[in-house]
């Protein structure tokens, strides 16, 4: 650092200073936009909430208060920066100089993508006992390499509702413009109280997560398994929600358990109405994730299975007509057959276009291939193939090589989106969200790496900044425990 670096006191929360920096034999200067304990800024009137002052405070080191006032729609400005310019094809455009920060988004929510970006650049320097507060002056424009960038997390027992909201917070700040959200008897219904375990969520604490969501941008996709999964747990494990607590009510299933008896006009109906109270709790939201996967039983019974083109052309063109486009796994209709080993397909042979013209034509197809680290993926490719009127997002899991493929073969392919899926291994894989962003574009700390290790701290220190409430330690990183006792 200079001993004496020129500045210039250009207002009273801002000022300009020069650094010095040395790489090997390269010398260059970096500036800075410094502020203070309070400032004040014009904004989207939406961005006027809680959460937006409390990421400020946070990602300030506690050390900043942000004053919002009403501004311009899809804008946030402090000072009076030169104009930040959106080229059509961006989300977000950023700058920051020596005359303020602008940020601007093609919408709201695209507005707060800009602003996490902006928040993450933050940084904390200690001079002559005092601590300060600095962003390097930039120009940026998002670099996302697909445009629906989705996740899907599971709400387990085991979770507590602090532990969801720093999950949705966290994926908030990796980009992602959607969370599919699935409650695994972790949500009361009106319609029948055993579809949730003892201590399941309230409605209204359903609301209350929905609402933040909606404060940070990012859209809430409700999820409930309407064929295969519905012990609403996982099948390793040998728990069942509805039939652990009332063995009455066994004639809602198929004999094993697994899958909801599809004939059944009882079972269509309670199906109906979970939907409903579902929609009434995500309000505002394009889609609905039907489930539909893994129904083992019914690829071992021609009889019932008969039944299945019926089922999915009733079930999806009522979820049209509800209001809402629905989402369904798609492993029940590619044929077994048609793909190499370690591809996940469950249906039988020349059934795929009897069940793809059964879908309501709104239907978003979504590919889950988990052992696949090569693209393209085959069997994203064959659906669209088949079908190529209906959107198609392709799940990856955990594995760095199985989303690298995912990516590759959407982004190659012109299909819609990504959708990382979780299930039960975020205990150990709470990075590849942070991981999988950045592989789509996301921009994340201003210190982030690509090195694995290096994603499990930068993940940890977003967490850290979304963990508004406090942590306790069992409520800080990503598992409630070290080791296992």
């Amino acid at each position: 650092m200079l001993k004496n670096p020129p500045f210039c006191l250009s207002s009273e929360f801002y000022y300009e200073v020069w650094f010095v920096k040395i790489f090997t034999e390269v010398i260059f200067l970096e500036k800075y936009f410094y502020f203070d304990e309070n400032i004040s800024a014009v904004c989207d009137s939406q961005m006027i909430n809680g959460t937006t002052q409390k990421l400020w405070q946070s990602f300030s080191f506690k050390l900043s208060a942000l004053e919002l006032c009403e501004g311009d729609p899809n804008t946030f400005i402090i000072g009076n920066p030169i104009k930040a310019v959106l080229p059509e094809d961006k989300e977000y455009a950023i700058t920051v100089n020596e005359k303020g920060i602008c940020v601007i988004g093609k919408d709201y929510n695209s507005l707060m993508r800009g602003f996490f970006v902006l928040l993450m650049q933050i940084q904390l320097e200690s001079a002559n006992g005092k601590r300060i507060l600095k962003i390097p002056y930039f120009e940026q424009t998002d670099n996302y390499i697909l445009k629906n960038r989705m996740i899907h997390i599971c709400v387990f027992p085991e979770h507590d509702l602090y532990y969801i909201k720093k999950l949705i917070r966290l994926s908030a700040l990796c980009q992602y413009t959607h969370i599919v959200i699935e409650f695994w008897g972790m949500l009361e219904y009106n319609c029948l109280k055993e579809l949730a375990w003892p201590g399941a969520f309230s409605q209204e604490q359903v609301k209350e997560i929905v609402a933040e969501a909606k404060e940070l941008g990012i859209k809430l996709i409700p999820m409930f398994n309407m064929f295969g999964h519905a012990t609403a747990s996982r099948l390793l494990i040998g728990k069942h929600v509805v039939l652990d607590q009332n063995p009455l009510l066994e004639h809602l299933f198929t004999p094993d358990g697994w899958a909801w008896d599809i004939t059944s006009d009882e079972v269509y109906d309670l199906l109906t109405q979970i939907r409903k109270e579902l929609y009434n709790l995500f309000g505002d939201t394009e889609y609905f994730h039907i489930g539909c996967d893994e129904a083992y039983y019914y690829t071992k019974c021609d009889e019932l299975r008969a039944y299945l083109p019926d089922f999915i052309k009733r079930l999806t063109n009522d979820v049209v007509k509800e209001g809402y486009r629905p989402m369904m796994w798609m492993d029940m209709i590619l044929e077994r057959s048609k793909f190499p080993k370690g591809y996940y397909a469950f249906g039988k042979d020349g059934e795929a276009d009897i069940l793809l013209k059964s879908l309501a034509p709104e239907t978003v197809m979504v590919d889950w291939q988990y052992n696949v680290t090569e693209a393209p993926i085959q069997s994203s490719l064959y659906l669209k193939e088949k079908d190529s009127d209906k959107d198609l997002i392709i799940a990856p899991w955990y594995k760095d090589g199985n989303y690298n493929a995912c990516i590759e073969t959407a982004r190659e392919n012109d299909m819609f989106g990504i959708m990382l899926t979780t299930w039960h291994t975020l205990k150990d894989y709470m990075q590849t969200i942070l991981t999988c962003a950045i592989k789509c574009g996301a921009k994340t700390l201003y210190w982030s790496d690509m090195n694995i290790d290096m994603q499990r701290t930068e993940t940890a220190t977003l967490l850290r900044r979304v963990s508004f409430e406090g942590n306790s330690y069992l409520d800080s990183g990503w598992s409630k425990n070290q080791i296992n006792i």
